[in-house]
């Protein structure tokens, strides 16, 4: 089913043709007679939207509307109201209320199917953004604290270029506390384009098609992509205002450009943009946190392993050498043990920096876990991998970090020295954990060698059993 639709009408012959026209769309209907048949049905059986008549035999419409609202997990579900004349004063105050829209009946007939979809889609995509933000509550995250809510930036347009858009300008900035700037549809298309977080498009029709033309555009335009769409046309073009809907119009007002209904639209739509370019901004950390080592601002492990198995295919088709490098602190141990954990940290920090600073753009390095870093060079030979493996201990022997420790024999830095085992990919077909394997055994002979050293791994000469680093450690 399409979604579960509750009708809210007194007069049978109205709800027996409301419920047949929505079930024919595939929707699932349910119907109530009275206001108070119909909130305890949507207490009971939570609608995707609610359609009502003003008209009821126990409560107005916006008595009605306040009630609904006042429900639990009611707050945002959509409500479309029926009337049966198109009263300016009455939809402002509905719309006041917390209604989606009121739609004259004779309208109706062309905008309700159109409207509901909209309404639905909308519906469906905060309920994603309330999803995902249960998970990350679930998960210990929770969202940055909002800043300080900057004045919303709005774009006004006219299909008709005779209209004069500056009083409305001038309204809605005094009535919103908002940035509006008259504009042209082309300076809102270009790609360098000064993002608007809303933008209303006023089309009398006078030129058919070009509205809904203009409206498409902007909808996929890079720059505005993000931007809410408002599409405004006069009363007596129901099929226009349907047909913007399904294009892509985030919001409709088709009894033209009223500044009060825009001031009652307005700040919902920035409300929601705001809210899902929050989501959008913590998904970007999640996404980052889930790939990056918080500690070093190295990629880890997960991202790591994925990404070498990429470089590895793309050596093997270009025909190119791949080298690996595993690199590991010396004594480690012995520094967390002696100057403790905060200068251990620090240790790691500086260490990440001074590697990352050596190498060239293109080059992978990663902390893979504890003291231990991994570095694919594409398209180094196992002389050039070596040459970069010595600037890498170079580096890393250069560093100098104060020392905390309050002992007279204390020295005044803490000096860090780093071991080194390089490999090639030898060859198409070889697979990069057999190479990281070679990698991680020439590593443990630079340790058996006395530390603070370089070691090639060749393919063709079998190298000792590595120790676990965890041993290697020890010694």
């Amino acid at each position: 089913m399409a979604g579960r639709i509750l009708i809210v009408e007194g007069m049978a012959d109205h709800r027996i043709l409301l419920r047949g026209r929505l079930a024919k769309a595939f929707y699932q209907v349910s119907t109530a007679e009275s206001g108070t048949e119909a909130l305890t049905e949507a207490a009971a059986s939570r609608p995707d939207l609610v359609i009502a008549s003003t008209r009821l035999s126990d409560m107005c419409g916006g008595g009605f509307c306040t009630r609904l609202r006042a429900l639990p997990g009611h707050g945002d579900t959509p409500l479309i109201l029926l009337c049966e004349d198109d009263q300016p004063e009455q939809r402002l105050a509905l719309l006041a209320m917390g209604a989606d829209d009121v739609i004259a009946r004779p309208a109706s007939e062309i905008l309700l199917l159109p409207r509901m979809r909209n309404l639905l889609r909308r519906a469906r995509a905060q309920d994603e953004m309330h999803l995902h933000s249960d998970t990350k509550r679930a998960l210990g995250l929770s969202d940055a604290p909002r800043s300080f809510e900057r004045p919303s930036r709005i774009s006004l347009i006219s299909m008709d270029p005779a209209q004069a858009m500056d009083p409305l300008a001038a309204r809605l900035r005094i009535g919103l506390g908002a940035q509006v700037q008259v504009a042209l549809p082309e300076h809102l298309l270009k790609n360098n384009a000064i993002f608007a977080e809303v933008i209303v498009l006023i089309d009398p029709g006078s030129d058919a098609g070009a509205g809904l033309a203009l409206l498409s555009q902007l909808r996929t335009a890079r720059a505005q992509r993000r931007a809410a769409l408002v599409y405004v046309t006069d009363a007596g073009r129901a099929t226009l205002a349907a047909q913007a809907l399904d294009l892509g119009a985030d919001e409709l007002l088709h009894h033209g450009a009223d500044p009060l209904e825009l001031a009652l639209r307005l700040p919902r739509l920035i409300a929601r943009g705001r809210c899902a370019e929050r989501h959008r901004a913590a998904l970007r950390s999640g996404l980052r946190d889930a790939m990056i080592d918080p500690l070093t601002g190295l990629y880890n492990r997960r991202y790591a392993m994925p990404e070498l198995a990429r470089m590895a295919q793309k050596a093997a088709q270009q025909a190119q050498p791949l080298a690996l490098l595993v690199a590991d602190l010396d004594h480690f141990k012995a520094v967390n043990d002696r100057w403790g954990h905060s200068t251990g940290d620090r240790a790691l920090a500086a260490s990440a920096q001074a590697l990352s600073e050596t190498l060239r753009e293109g080059d992978l390095l990663a902390r893979l876990g504890g003291e231990e870093f991994l570095i694919a060079l594409p398209g180094c030979t196992a002389d050039e991998a070596l040459a970069t493996a010595r600037r890498l201990r170079h580096s890393v022997a250069r560093l100098a970090l104060p020392s905390s420790d309050r002992m007279p024999d204390a020295p005044a830095c803490l000096a860090l020295t780093v071991s080194i085992g390089v490999a090639l990919v030898a060859e198409e077909g070889d697979p990069v954990e057999a190479a990281l394997v070679r990698a991680d055994g020439a590593l443990y002979a630079a340790k058996q060698a006395g530390r603070n050293r370089v070691r090639l791994a060749r393919p063709e000469t079998p190298l000792p059993r590595r120790i676990h680093l965890r041993e290697v450690r020890q010694m």
